[in-house]
């Protein structure tokens, strides 16, 4: 009977609170639509058969390098920080997941008590002080028919995929700032090699003029030019030696190592030969090689099975409770049936007037998922151009060291014309020595296209997600 009267109380109320609002949904860029945009840029890939390993920065064949990123690896206290919340993020689904079984839990308690003469306690308990023991085994259980929780375990699987890929996007970062720094500090090097041959070269022509001065061939004009000259170079020299200290610290600050380190730091050895692969099938497949776009992927799904549980909302729910117990005065009783205290009770929760509570919840819900949409239609927008810019930065700078190896050739020719008019006793050491500098100043112009170029490929590693593949788990983000 009673179980007849609870169904037809409880089915009009079913069909009153099962009405969930309409919600608009954001909707992502599709992997298709990139790859087909992108598909117009192909032709700007030179090696299409080249794989992009995850530690690409071992082609520089610099051992110190890798020594450097290793232990910034495994030390760097950004990277100690995000895998902290990615195992943080781990315990949750731990816990979240707990919520899928039934709740046992064990009280007990002993209590002595005088029982009131003036209250509902006949004697001789009434007036009397007796001690009363009671162990418990307490069962709860809340049925799950919408799919509240599952959804719950997804958001919350999904949120610690991101917190993974999150981990991989800062090792990209640290590993390409530290590569890029430690390449400029590279080329200061060698330029301060250059600048020195300079330095040696306008000192012999200070000597020359000098010379010339004593013999009152020119004035003074001449020697002051040279030494302003030499003035300027040793200014460049200082101000990279300056550069030289600030890339040492920038190191020890992206690596998380003290100040002291620095000093053990060598001069880099960089295999200058070293060209960056360009793999034709990554950026066919770029979105699955971005930490960051798989960062927005999953914070969006995420969101998404938020939606999914804040509906649960909307519908009825029924709880499980049950007791065993035992409750006596006497220890000697405690554990006899007459002592035996269960119970077992049933809830229904029906969700009726809120004044709007839950549709505000689904709404704010949507809203955050919406935002989480547009956050990586960005990723993808801004990880798309970034590789299709790049590539076209490193075609234009092809141009420009082919153009600049044609001034250079030029001016190599006008060192090998002067020295043989030099030897030939055609003309004095000057034009030699000034078309000795003009071709140095040239090699450091070359030493800076180098950097730039070294440059731009890092920078198109980091686009292409430096080497990292998202292995997506499949349950986790459904």
């Amino acid at each position: 009977m009673y179980p007849k009267i609870l169904i037809t109380i409880c089915l009009p109320l079913l069909l009153v609170t099962g009405c969930v609002p309409k919600i608009n949904k954001a909707v992502t860029l599709t992997e298709t639509a990139v790859t087909s945009d992108l598909e117009k840029s192909i032709d700007l890939f030179d090696d299409k058969n080249a794989h992009l390993v995850r530690e690409w920065w071992r082609g520089y064949n610099d051992p110190q390098l890798d020594k450097i990123i290793d232990e910034a690896l495994s030390k760097a206290p950004t990277l100690q920080s995000i895998e902290a919340k990615f195992a943080q993020a781990n315990s949750i689904i731990q816990s979240v997941q707990s919520r899928n079984l039934p709740h046992l839990s064990a009280n007990a308690s002993v209590l002595r008590e005088r029982f009131s003469e003036n209250h509902i306690f006949p004697p001789p308990l009434g007036g009397g002080t007796y001690t009363q023991y009671q162990p418990a085994l307490t069962l709860d259980y809340d049925f799950d028919f919408w799919n509240a929780r599952g959804s719950h375990i997804l958001a919350v699987k999904n949120s610690a995929l991101a917190q993974r890929a999150s981990i991989e996007a800062s090792k990209v970062a640290l590993t390409s700032a530290i590569c890029e720094t430690y390449l400029s500090w590279n080329y200061d090097e060698h330029k301060l090699a250059v600048l020195s041959a300079m330095e040696q070269t306008n000192r012999d022509e200070l000597r020359i003029v000098e010379k010339q001065y004593r013999l009152g061939l020119i004035d003074a004009i001449a020697i002051n030019d040279k030494k302003s000259s030499l003035s300027k170079i040793m200014q460049r020299k200082t101000e990279l030696i300056r550069s030289i200290e600030g890339k040492k610290e920038a190191i020890c600050i992206l690596g998380g190592f003290l100040p002291s380190y620095a000093a053990t730091i060598k001069a880099p050895h960089i295999n200058n030969g070293f060209n960056v692969p360009l793999p034709k099938e990554i950026m066919l497949n770029l979105l699955a090689h971005r930490p960051d776009v798989a960062i927005a992927k999953y914070t969006a799904l995420s969101k998404s099975h938020t939606i999914e549980q804040t509906k649960a909302q909307f519908y009825p729910n029924i709880s499980l409770s049950g007791l065993i117990g035992f409750t006596s005065f006497s220890w000697v009783k405690l554990f006899t049936h007459s002592s035996y205290t269960p119970s077992a009770g049933i809830a229904l929760s029906l969700p009726l007037l809120d004044w709007g509570e839950r549709k505000a919840n689904l709404q704010n819900s949507v809203s955050d998922y919406n935002s989480s949409v547009y956050d990586y239609n960005q990723a993808v927008i801004k990880a798309a151009n970034e590789v299709v810019v790049l590539l076209k930065q490193s075609k234009l700078l092809e141009e420009q060291q082919q153009l600049h190896d044609q001034e250079l050739n030029a001016k190599k020719a006008n060192v090998s014309i002067t020295h043989k008019k030099l030897l030939q006793g055609l003309s004095d050491k000057l034009p030699y020595l000034s078309a000795k500098k003009s071709l140095l100043e040239g090699e450091i112009e070359t030493l800076s296209l180098n950097e730039t170029k070294s440059l731009i490929q890092i920078d198109l590693i980091k686009a292409l997600g430096g080497g990292y593949t998202d292995k997506e788990d499949s349950n986790a983000s459904r």
